[in-house]
């Protein structure tokens, strides 16, 4: 697993867009988490585009790597396959973006074998200013609330925090996340 994420942030200079994704959530019920993303994307034609990720948590990781087919520029839609850490079998991602002026929708889901082995993110998101978004997430193991982002196109990044409840824990979860374009 380590050897693979290492090579997708090697491979970095060849890739056109991608995005570093830091946060940490906090639980009433248990320990800060300590969560880093990795994505990024390589036009290969006008529509297409090679796309990989890679996570990295205290006692989890994975990495895939995809395909992402855009017939507009206001809709994506991917899949990907890789592998997770724990298991020889491989995990699956599908995604789907689409905006319409200020208003975006992401669908992200991933599956690894096992019946509960699933993940999904949703987010609603409105762009009030060129620094501010607020909108809604749903996000399994992060739970369900309201997104508030703060974007400075100067460091090329943007903070964000996610009050959430969390309904399969049964508890509040607190996110501060930092989003870092590349």
């Amino acid at each position: 697993m380590k050897k693979i994420i290492a090579l997708l942030l090697i491979s970095l200079p060849i890739f056109v867009q991608a995005q570093l994704d830091i946060n940490v959530r906090y639980s009433v019920t248990g320990p800060l988490i300590p969560n880093i993303n990795y994505y990024g994307t390589k036009k290969i034609s006008e529509k297409i585009s090679l796309t990989y990720f890679g996570l990295i948590e205290r006692t989890w990781g994975e990495a895939l790597i995809g395909v992402s087919y855009s017939p507009t520029s206001s809709l994506s839609i991917s899949s990907s396959v890789g592998v997770e850490h724990g298991s020889k079998k491989p995990r699956f991602g599908a995604s789907v973006w689409t905006a319409k002026g200020n208003t975006s929708l992401l669908v992200l889901t991933e599956k690894g074998a096992g019946a509960d082995n699933y993940w999904y993110k949703v987010n609603l998101f409105q762009k009030v200013s060129d620094k501010f978004t607020f909108g809604a997430t749903a996000w399994r193991f992060y739970g369900v609330g309201p997104q508030a982002r703060f974007t400075s196109k100067k460091l090329s990044s943007t903070i964000w925090t996610l009050p959430a409840y969390d309904f399969e824990a049964n508890n509040l979860k607190v996110v501060i996340g930092l989003t870092i374009a590349m």
